[in-house]
């Protein structure tokens, strides 16, 4: 697959798991109420802006992800070894980022965990996507 075209669809991941984790009947009624806010309220942010900004990191963390995508590792199918990477490598960090800004800011047990999850998640979904369509190196003798 075309590498600008893996990133961009790649980069469209966190924005559709968003809509669904964050969904009332999914995560999102828990994580209104651990912040503090009703459907309403969230409607009177500049949403042009927030989806936006929030769709041009995506797609900047896809790019820097599809940076490592084509190595291969011996014996695990590239989606299992690109969940890891993006789940562990990049999600877990990004995660505990999250939490420690979460503790100082007295976000709750409730947020703190939604959001956590959410970036481990939506980092190997991007992850497993990006190494099973990548073009994997081939290792040369020499």
């Amino acid at each position: 697959m075309n590498s600008y075209l893996a990133i961009l669809l790649a980069g469209l991941i966190p924005m559709v798991l968003g809509y669904i984790w964050y969904h009332p009947k999914v995560f999102g009624g828990a994580w209104m109420k651990s912040i503090g806010m009703t459907e309403e309220s969230l409607r009177q942010g500049n949403m042009a802006v927030i989806f936006g900004l929030s769709t041009v990191i995506s797609l900047f963390l896809a790019w820097r992800m599809n940076e490592y995508s084509s190595h291969t590792q011996p014996g695990m199918s590239q989606f299992v070894h690109g969940f890891f990477h993006g789940g562990f490598s990049m999600g877990l960090p990004a995660a505990l980022v999250l939490i420690s800004n979460g503790l100082f800011q007295r976000n709750t047990m409730t947020n703190l965990i939604i959001n956590a999850l959410y970036w481990i998640v939506a980092l190997g979904l991007m992850g497993a996507f990006l190494y099973s369509v990548a073009t994997p190196e081939v290792a040369t003798g020499g």
